[in-house]
């Protein structure tokens, strides 16, 4: 299943975004309550950002291997 998480703010590390949240994705991707078989939402993984100082398009990173 795909998640979509936004943040819209000062800036924060992107570790608190990911693994601090009591149902972070790290969470949802390694212990995925509604999954009927398997440990691991085996989905890929990407980042999208902009820069605060700069006026450029986003930076990406995006990878086929799960969170």
């Amino acid at each position: 299943m795909c998640r979509l998480l936004a943040y819209l703010g000062s800036p924060i590390s992107l570790e608190y975004l990911l693994y601090k949240p009591e149902h972070s994705l790290i969470v949802q991707s390694y212990q995925p309550h509604e999954k009927t078989s398997g440990v691991v939402n085996a989905d890929g993984f990407g980042v999208g950002w902009y820069h605060i100082q700069k006026d450029t398009g986003p930076f990406i990173y995006k990878n086929t291997l799960p969170i």
